[in-house]
């Protein structure tokens, strides 16, 4: 049974405005390994960047881009398309006029465990409509099957929810609940302040650690001083 859900709760800007200064390397950390999506899904772009509620597409079948074409007509301005193509990059499942579709829209990005094409338009002509992929593929078959939107989905390993905050960075993708959210910026605002601290006294990073103390409390290292 296919669900299509046109509406959902998202977060209050505010949270998204927070969450959209953190960098995905310091976030992912605080969130931990199981909202970080698989490295292999990086942005076009490295300097692209994304912030906002998920927008998720789950087609029937993976290399179908049914549901993708039709996902623009729905999403509101800020979204992030989530596209679960299960993790396959032998055909695309996005590519130019979709993009420029959910560009007009006002989508903030697109996330998609799969591939894209056109990646030379994209990046460099077209929309600029930031997209992260695990892959590019050249060809795209049919897309004619129907299947859900605004369901749970796996991108990346992570199960995603309609509205769970999706932050992109060249670092990769986290996927913030968004009751976790509040936790995650403070957490790793309190880490940016002690490393500038840190770094303004100059004090290495090993010694922040305590890492050699660390190292010599295992019974199996030999030291040789």
């Amino acid at each position: 049974m296919h669900e299509i859900n046109t509406t959902f709760e998202r977060p209050p800007a505010k949270v998204i405005e927070e969450v959209g200064q953190q960098h995905v390397g310091v976030a992912g950390f605080e969130a931990g390994p199981r909202q970080v999506v698989h490295p292999d899904i990086k942005p076009l772009d490295p300097t692209w960047r994304i912030c906002g509620p998920a927008f998720t597409v789950c087609p029937k079948f993976w290399d179908d881009r049914l549901m993708g074409e039709l996902a623009p007509k729905y999403v509101q301005p800020g979204d992030v398309i989530v596209v679960d193509a299960g993790g396959h990059t032998e055909v695309a499942v996005w590519g130019l006029s979709m993009a420029i579709s959910a560009n007009l829209a006002g989508a903030n990005g697109i996330v998609i465990d799969g591939s894209v094409m056109n990646e030379t338009l994209l990046v460099r002509e077209r929309p600029q409509l930031p997209i992260f992929a695990r892959g590019i593929a050249p060809i795209a078959k049919g897309s004619e099957h129907p299947g859900s939107l605004n369901v749970p989905v796996i991108c990346g390993g992570v199960i995603v929810y309609p509205g769970d905050i999706i932050l992109g960075d060249a670092d990769g993708v986290v996927v913030l609940r968004p009751e976790m959210a509040a936790r995650v910026v403070a957490n790793a605002k309190a880490h940016d302040v002690r490393s500038r601290a840190a770094n303004a006294k100059q004090v290495p990073y090993y010694e922040q650690r305590d890492s050699e103390a660390k190292v010599r409390a295992f019974d199996d290292v030999v030291w040789r001083d």
